[in-house]
């Protein structure tokens, strides 16, 4: 359709109207009679225009044009209805998108709640017909929607007229169109009882037809409907009668046609006359169906087909379906071999068996052995749950065997069974399948017949290989159980067995997947059965403690012990008795046979004698504490646990209160291992005291019983076909239990057995030449750790044992001929030595830990050190020589422990020592492991001590072998590694030394504790000093401690008084060797040196004052505050503290030892570490400012060291420290080192600098420098004169730029605060002023060598904010020749200036101000004055805040300001001005006030357009003054901006008419209204005009200014008598500028949304609207999200409810911004006049124009726009 055509109906249509004199027509019935047909006018030209809307390509165009028919339709269906069906037949060519959008919209106006009127349903149903029938082709698009208009309608009250259409579009001439049959099926299944009277006259009309339908679409509709009309009559004729009189439909399931009648006969009367009157239409339309339509080749149609008839089947004549019934279900089966569905077929065929079944059961005899045949192939064997179809098709086969069930039970359990012994596993599943989905659905009639059944399942569950078949097996055994119908032990084999995992799965029988899912599942199962099924309770227990203690089942003892624990705890009592002993041993003795005939012995040992055979109590006791034993299986120790807590009456019932605590504190240490063997250690010996103590033969029982179970724990695992994990933590666990009950067995052949029995354990483990002998020691540690137990009640038997073994393997071999030969060699035997061997010294050394001391001592003899010392000295096998080092550990342990009761000291102590300490520990160092317990043993040895002279030991010589062996290793260390080899060796280097260096300690102090004097302090440092200065710092740090740990034991060990000396002579060598490792590079080595450094000074205090130094004293609270700190990274902060350091040392070292600690220094200054050579420095600087008045004898021979160390020292910072040093001895001479200074060339290298800043030391030269450097300032010219060239950049003066370059290095020095702070104001002014006239300059190309003055040449570019150094100077130098201004072009003077002036106010504390200058990062370098310019506001507020605005230092600055006011250059002025400006809204009175305002009165004539608006931003504030002031002012400043407005200078930094603009909102907020109210209506009007300014601060500031100006005009009604008169001059403008604030509020701008709020708050305030006013000042929050589109639609509402009068000027308002360059503007325009335009009560000549206006929004560039004009014209018309 043409747009311009739509556009000219639509004016045509509109201007019409206009001599009409309608009222109202905001909906139906609201106007006269002629109303209506006006306002359809219009609105027929504006649908039109809608409509046109609908080809648009944005989407959301489209909906909002959707969104507006459809609001239209609901608020005139019957007109909008004509106008929609008038259009549609006069463009019969819409496309396909725009009529389903048509039809989508009214689709949701009919199913919305409210009904339309009959009139537009007539309409609605006559065009939805039209468009579903239009095309004899499927149209989705239109057609559904066609569909869906209908359904909804026939849902209603007009059902009937919907029906009556659709029969009038059905005859018996023709097929009806497809459509029309899906439609009438769709609306048989939304309203029943309204299409059930008309099923027999739609049937009577199709049926004729119906054998000449051809085409497979119109098939599948009749199919379809006519299957609804079925569902539709079954559903009606099972209906409650009272439900079909209240028109109510129900929904039901054509499928259950039988249970549902059952249950209607019981409660309501059924309906069948309904069903009956139609019997004969559904039987003719059935047998089209299924004799003609069902041969077609296209599966959908076959589909709808089979559905249809399973809803009509239960509709058909009974006698009809009793006679084909036999010949039907063969039929039926035969469609099987097609290619149709199966799931439709199956469901007909559950259709007719339930129907025939109800009616008589007899009926299916002859065709019942094919049906069972045909359902039994069609069971799905593995079904896919992730593909719904194939799910559903196999529970409606198995729904199927459920219908028959009730009648042939036999039939079908005997077909069952003969496919369960087929051959075939596909059948076997089959079989199992139905028979477990009986046994849910169907027990009662199949349980007679199951007993073959489970004689079946017990052949299948041994004989089964493949996975699913297991799976299947498993899920009908737990169906079986679940209803109680099984009770034997072979289904809990099965379930028990398949619960292991295979050694090695057979994947022929199932993926990996499979089985763990096969596992889990059996797992669950068991443990489902063993918690909820009562039965088999007993038989559980039973079978379940007969696998507990089998080899082959110990991979799921936990989850066997989680099902006992919940049988148990049920009931804790067996129902037979237990076995005899001799039964239990021959048990034990089967169970112990192969594997593979195990089968065979689980039914043998089932029944003996007539009793079940259920293993001992104690022997599930035993085993209970093997399997405890392994700690890393913490579930099924849990589960064990668990289990022991509900088994103990078996063992004792006594048991149950101490079980209960120990139990429960295993369980809460279970996740910690040590502690959770501890707890079991203890639990086994309560336990056994406990029951000893009531059975005194328990011990020797159970001991029995644990040493019978070892078999159960092989060292070599059998092979088996089921997994069976390793058993060496619980092998380990039995010996200690064996142990500990031991120690409660009395009897000496049993103790004797017992014990061979564990030497016996060792030796067989497994030790050859691809076991590591660690491995074999960690094997045979339980077993040594069981003879140390044993060893606390039966010593001396153990003893005896040890020492035949020991005489045994340290048996020499022999010596004849054939043992010389090596080729004859006896590896076995020296195995089994080596074995041996070990096992007696690992043996003893744990009897040393676990025996009494004493007895264990004096069993001590000389046959066991001996062979201690012969295996020490002719091993090399680390490990046997790691155990041997422990022993002796464990010996000196027990000596020390008992040195008072036994005072024999060790014999061969001496040779024991010398042997244990020529171990060497060398490259690539192997036996590194060795070094902790070697220097342990150390330790010891020197604390047993004794008399005998040639037993004692050297403590120094031990401990120099011992740092030899300790740091030589650690020089190996890297930091980085070059491969993994190497990263892995470091690791092995370091986790042995941090093993090995507690123990150094240890023997440090052993040592100083024997003997703690000066000498043996010596021997040590001495010892360590060269490992302290080592280049690897893992070295240093080492030696560090260990430094550290011998002085901390010295001072606490020390002797004071007579016999020790007076003076410690030591301290100033000690303290110049350790401050350079206070620096060190390394933090940790920085630290503990400061420790050190501490502690010398402590024993320098202690030896000099007797006293102990008071940890308040001021110098130990220093160093510990240097302790602190002196981690840090960050090397200035380590430097400083070297200065503490030196402070400290001064404070606290004699006089007589200054020169040899400053020599000492000096020394240190060659050290390897860098850091420390510079710390050295730094603390010498520090030493010589402090102490050198009274080094005036040393001074010559210090400067002249010093001096050599500046100029060989290759460090730069070191020669730093030392040329500071040498600078401090000359600080008397200031005049002189100044001249030398001010002779040098810019720029100065860097020692200069240094110098320079240390003459700023002295406050009174510096007086001198700064008051020459005012001067000169003052009267020179700032830049080079340009001679005529305007374009050329200009030029900073040599020598201005000299003096700025001399302040840039000296204020920042603190000591010169004091005469910064008195020519505070001076300074301040001029680096100000210089900062702006500075902006731009360029560096001066000349720099003299000297200047006119001594104040005139200072250091200019020492710092590295200048980018120039020394050492490019240098370089030029040596390379090129003398340049001499090479580096003084790089430097930039506006930058220079401006850290000046930031050092200035860093130097006087005035953050504030010095804050400022840092925020913007380019100021330096900018090219005009607007960065500067925006740090004038927080310059002046932070001078405020330091000064206060009353004081005398503030006047000085105003005043110190005024000179640079009328300045020749621009910079000075601008930034005097802009200053001033800034300080008014600080308030400022009296001759402060004065003195601004009159500077910024003159600079309204300034010919800088920078200077005038700065000095109009001043004015602005003008309100702000005191009282007196603003009087004196106000006119002036009000003027000014009113001049200001209009002053629009080009290229200028500030905006003049911006800035009048705030200047005056300013002074409306502060004056009172009555001085301002003169000039409001003219000042309104003058700002209109920027409302639409391009320009967002000029348009914000607009908004905001009418807002104060509405502020200022309430403050004036508040005071007046008549604030009606007062307003009225001004409500033109109110009422004109409001709906444009309400536009321009829907921008993007937050800051124009602001605005618009705050001044929609004042305006609705002046309009005497209540609601209006309300409204804004609860929605129009500044910070507040305000929801516009939602917004606007309710404020608009409400303006019209209460402004009525003014709606027509409020539309004219708003049209002008119909053109608005804003989109959102544009957009929101026409939703306000669409909403305002239902509120009016006459229309008027706008109307027209208003509409077209806003239908030529639809062809807007923006898609918001388009959209917001659809709604807008929805609103137009439509219902708000």
């Amino acid at each position: 359709m043409d747009h311009h055509g739509a556009g000219d109906r639509a004016r045509g249509g509109t201007a019409g109207a206009h001599s009409a004199t309608a009222t109202s027509v905001t909906g139906p019935g609201s106007g006269n009679a002629t109303a209506p047909a006006d306002k359809a006018t219009i609105l027929e030209g504006v649908l039109h225009n809608i409509f046109d809307g609908l080809t648009d390509k944005d989407e959301g165009v489209r909906q909002a044009v959707q969104n507006a028919i459809v609001k239209i339709l609901e608020t005139h269906p019957v007109r909008a209805t004509d106008i929609l069906t008038d259009y549609r037949e006069k463009n019969a060519k819409l496309s396909e998108q725009t009529v389903g959008i048509l039809l989508d919209s009214i689709r949701l106006v009919v199913t919305e709640s409210n009904q339309l009127p009959t009139e537009a349903n007539k309409k609605l149903i006559a065009l939805a017909l039209e468009e579903l029938t239009r095309s004899a082709e499927h149209v989705p698009l239109i057609q559904n929607h066609a569909l869906n208009i209908l359904v909804a309608i026939g849902r209603g009250s007009d059902c009937a007229l919907v029906m009556d259409a659709l029969q009038a579009h059905t005859s018996e001439d023709a097929v009806p169109h497809f459509m029309l049959m899906q439609c009438l099926g769709t609306l048989a299944t939304a309203n029943v009882a309204g299409v059930v009277p008309y099923i027999k006259g739609i049937l009577a009309r199709s049926l004729p037809h119906l054998g000449g339908i051809k085409q497979d679409h119109v098939k599948q509709a009749h199919a379809y409907a006519i299957g609804r009309f079925s569902e539709a009559l079954l559903e009606h004729s099972s209906a409650p009668s009272t439900t079909q009189s209240n028109g109510e439909t129900g929904e039901g399931d054509g499928n259950g046609n039988g249970d549902g009648n059952e249950a209607t006969e019981q409660t309501v009367i059924v309906k069948p006359e309904v069903t009956t009157n139609c019997a004969t239409e559904i039987s003719v339309a059935y047998d089209v169906l299924f004799n003609q339509w069902l041969h077609t080749r296209e599966p959908k149609v076959c589909v709808e087909i089979l559905q249809a008839l399973s809803s009509m089947y239960p509709l058909l004549p009974i006698d009809r379906i009793q006679d084909q019934a036999p010949r039907l279900v063969p039929q039926i089966l035969a469609l099987y071999r097609r290619s149709i569905d199966r799931n439709a077929v199956t469901q007909f065929l559950s259709s007719v068996l339930k129907t025939n079944i109800t009616l008589q059961t007899e009926v299916l005899d002859n065709v019942i052995d094919a049906l069972v045949t045909h359902l039994f192939d069609l069971v799905c064997v593995y079904p896919d749950y992730e593909k719904p179809q194939t799910v559903k098709g196999h529970y409606e086969v198995l729904r199927c065997f459920h219908l028959l069930t009730s009648v042939y039970a036999t039939k079908i359990m005997d077909t069952l069974l003969i496919h369960l012994r087929n051959n075939s596993e596909r059948d076997r599943i089959k079989s199992l399948l139905i028979l477990t989905h009986l046994l849910n659905s169907s027990a009662t009639h199949i349980e007679s017949k199951l007993h073959s059944f489970i004689d079946c399942l017990k052949q299948m569950i041994g004989a089964e290989r493949s996975i699913k078949m297991k799976m299947t097996l498993l899920k009908t055994i737990v169906a079986l159980a679940q209803k109680t119908l099984i009770r034997d032990k072979e289904f809990v084999w099965f379930i028990v067995r398949h619960s292991c995992k295979y050694t090695k799965v057979n994947q022929e029988h199932g993926s990996l997947e499979e089985h763990a899912n096969f596992v889990i599942s059996c797992e669950n199962m068991l443990f489902m059965l063993a918690s909820t099924v009562g039965t088999l309770d007993e038989l559980l227990k039973r079978e379940l403690l007969n696998y507990f203690v089998l080899l082959d089942y110990t991979d799921i003892c936990g989850n066997l012990a989680k099902c006992m624990a919940s049988l148990f705890a049920k009931s804790p009592h067996i129902e037979f008795d237990i076995a005899s002993a001799e039964e239990e041993q021959q048990t034990a003795s089967t169970e112990a046979g192969a594997a593979v005939a195990e089968d065979k012995t689980d039914k043998t040992l089932a029944i003996k004698r007539g009793k079940i055979v259920v293993p001992g109590a104690e022997t599930i006791y035993a085993r209970c504490l093997a399997l405890l034993g392994n700690h890393q299986c913490i579930k099924r120790s849990s589960n064990i646990l668990s289990f022991l807590k509900y088994y103990h009456p078996h063992i004792n019932p006594a048991l149950e209160e101490l079980w209960s605590r120990r139990i429960s504190d295993l369980l809460l240490h279970i996740n910690k291992e040590s502690s959770y063997m501890q707890q079991l250690h203890e639990f086994i010996t309560e336990t056994n005291e406990f029951l000893n103590t009531r059975d005194e033969h328990f011990a020797q029982r159970l001991v029995n019983k644990l040493a019978d179970q070892m078999y159960m724990y092989p060292m070599q695992l059998p092979h088996s076909e089921w997994h069976i994990p390793e058993l060496g933590a619980e092998r380990g666990m039995l010996l200690q239990a064996v142990a500990l009950t031991l120690c409660q067995v009395t009897d000496v052949p049993t103790i004797h057995t017992k014990i061979d029995l564990i030497v016996t354990s060792a030796k067989q483990e497994k030790l050859d030449k691809h076991v590591k002998h660690a491995d074999y020691e960690r094997r045979i540690e339980h077993c040594a750790l069981s003879l140390g137990y044993i060893s606390r009640m039966h010593l001396p038997h153990l003893i005896k044992k040890l020492a035949e073994l020991a005489h045994i393997g340290g048996r020499k071999h022999s010596t004849g001929f054939f043992s010389n030969l090596h080729f004859i060699k006896d590896t076995h035997k020296e195995l089994e030595n080596y074995k041996t061997n070990l096992l007696v010294v690992k043996a003893f050394g744990r009897i040393m830990d676990e025996a009494d001391p004493l007895q264990s001592l004096q069993n001590l003899d000389d046959t066991i050190l001996n062979f201690l010392i012969m295996q020490l000295t002719g091993n090399k096998d680390q490990t046997i020589m790691s155990a041997i080092l422990k022993t002796l550990l464990s010996i000196c342990n027990q000596i020390i422990v008992t040195k008072e009761e036994l005072t024999s000291p060790l014999k061969y102590r001496k040779q024991i020592m010398e042997t244990v300490f020529s171990i060497p520990i060398e490259a690539p160092f192997d036996d590194l492991p060795l070094l902790p317990t070697i220097l342990k043993l150390g330790t010891d040895f020197i604390r047993i001590g004794g008399d005998d002279t040639t037993e004692s030991v050297d403590g120094g010589v031990i401990f120099e072998i011992a740092c030899k062996n300790f740091f030589t290793c650690a020089q190996k260390l890297k930091m980085k590694f070059d491969s993994q080899e190497e990263d892995e060796r470091n690791s092995f280097l370091a986790k042995h030394l941090n093993e090995s260096l507690p123990e150094l300690n240890a023997l440090v102090r052993v040592i100083v504790e024997m003997d703690p004097s000066p000498s043996t302090l010596d021997l040590i440092i001495s010892i360590l000093e060269c490992w302290t200065r080592d280049k690897n710092s893992e070295v240093r740090i080492c030696a560090s401690h260990v430094f550290n740990n011998t002085l901390d034991v010295y001072i606490k060990s020390m002797k004071i008084g007579c016999e020790a000396p007076s003076k410690f002579n030591q301290t100033g060598q000690m303290l110049g060797k350790i401050v350079p490792r206070c620096i060190d590079s390394n933090g940790t080595v920085r630290q503990v040196s400061v420790d050190i450094l501490q502690k010398t000074l402590e024993i320098s205090c202690i030896y000099e004052t007797l006293t102990i130094a008071d940890s308040s004293a001021d110098w130990v609270k220093e160093i510990e505050s240097i302790k602190e700190q002196i981690i840090t990274d960050v090397p200035k902060q380590i430097y400083n503290l070297a200065g503490d350091i030196a402070k400290v040392i001064a404070q606290r070292i004699s006089s007589f030892q200054y020169l040899q600690f400053c020599k000492t220094l000096l020394h240190s200054l060659r050290d390897p570490e860098q850091s420390s050579t510079i710390g050295a420095s730094v603390v010498l600087k520090f030493f010589i400012q402090q102490k050198g008045s009274e080094l005036f004898h040393a001074i010559p021979d210090l400067v002249k060291d010093s001096l050599l160390a500046l100029q060989l020292c290759d460090v730069n910072r070191a020669k730093s420290g030392v040329l500071k040093a040498l600078v401090a001895l000359t600080k008397h001479h200031p005049k002189l080192v100044c001249a030398e200074m001010l002779c040098q060339p810019l720029p100065y290298d860097e020692h200069m600098v240094e110098y320079w800043h240390l003459v700023c030391t002295d406050t009174e030269l510096t007086g001198v420098i700064l008051e020459n450097f005012l001067q000169i300032l003052n009267s020179s010219c700032i830049y080079e004169p340009q001679d005529g060239a305007a374009e050329r950049p200009k030029v900073a003066s040599v020598q201005p730029f000299a003096i700025f370059c001399a302040l840039h290095e000296m204020l920042p020095c603190k000591d010169i605060r004091v005469e910064l702070d008195r020519k505070f104001a001076e300074l301040f002014t001029m680096l100000l002023t210089s900062l702006a006239t500075y902006t731009n300059l360029g560096p001066p190309m000349y720099t003299g060598a000297r200047s006119l003055s001594p104040g005139g040449t200072s250091a200019v570019a020492g710092s590295v904010s200048l980018n120039s150094s020394s050492t490019l100077v240098n370089g030029s130098k040596s390379k090129f020749g003398f340049v001499p201004n090479k580096d003084t072009v790089k430097l930039n003077p506006c930058q220079i200036v401006l850290e000046t002036f930031q050092a200035f106010l860093n130097n006087l504390e005035m953050e504030q101000i010095a804050t400022v200058l840092t925020v913007n990062t380019q100021l330096a370098n900018s090219v005009d004055w607007h960065n500067y310019i925006e740090l004038l506001t927080p310059m002046a507020i932070g001078l405020t805040n330091q000064l206060q605005i009353s004081s005398p230092q503030m006047k000085q600055v105003v005043h110190a300001l005024s000179k640079y006011v009328s300045s020749p250059y621009d910079g000075q002025r601008v930034a005097a001005v802009g200053l001033y400006s800034r300080i008014v809204p600080l308030k400022p009175c009296g001759e402060l006030a004065t003195t601004i305002m009159l500077h910024l009165s003159s600079a309204q004539s300034d010919p800088n357009a920078v200077v005038r608006g700065l000095s109009l931003q001043g004015m602005g504030y003008v309100g702000h003054l005191s009282e007196h002031d603003v009087l004196k002012y106000s006119e002036t400043a009000i003027t000014a901006l009113l001049k200001g407005i209009d002053d629009t200078v080009s290229d200028c930094l500030i905006n003049i008419p911006l800035e009048s603009m705030r200047g005056l909102s300013r002074i409306l907020q502060a004056l009172p209204s009555d001085r301002v109210e003169s000039f409001h209506v003219s000042l309104a009007i003058r700002i209109r005009p920027f409302f639409g300014s391009y320009s967002l601060e000029i348009r914000e500031a607009a908004i905001i200014l009418f807002g104060d100006l509405c502020e200022s005009k309430m403050s004036l009604n508040e005071g007046s008598s008549s604030p009606t008169s007062s307003i009225e001059a001004l409500k033109e403008q109110l009422f004109a500028n409001l709906f444009p604030l309400i536009l321009h509020l829907s921008e993007s701008e937050s800051a124009i949304t602001r605005a618009c709020k705050g001044t929609l708050r004042r305006v609705c305030k002046l309009l005497h609207a209540p609601k209006v006013n309300e409204m804004a000042q609860r929605h129009l929050l500044d910070h507040g999200q305000l929801n516009y589109s939602v917004f606007i639609v309710d404020f608009v509402k409400v303006i019209a409810m209460e402004l009525t009068e003014h709606i027509q000027d409020f539309i004219e308002s708003c049209i002008p911004k119909l053109r608005s360059q804003w989109p959102e503007v544009r957009g929101s325009s026409a939703i306000v006049i669409g909403i305002l335009h239902n509120f009016l009560s006459e229309r008027n000549t706008q109307t027209e124009s208003v509409g077209s206006k806003i239908a030529m929004l639809l062809k807007d560039e923006s898609n918001t726009v388009r959209v917001r004009a659809a709604t807008a014209l929805g609103y137009f018309f439509g219902d708000i």
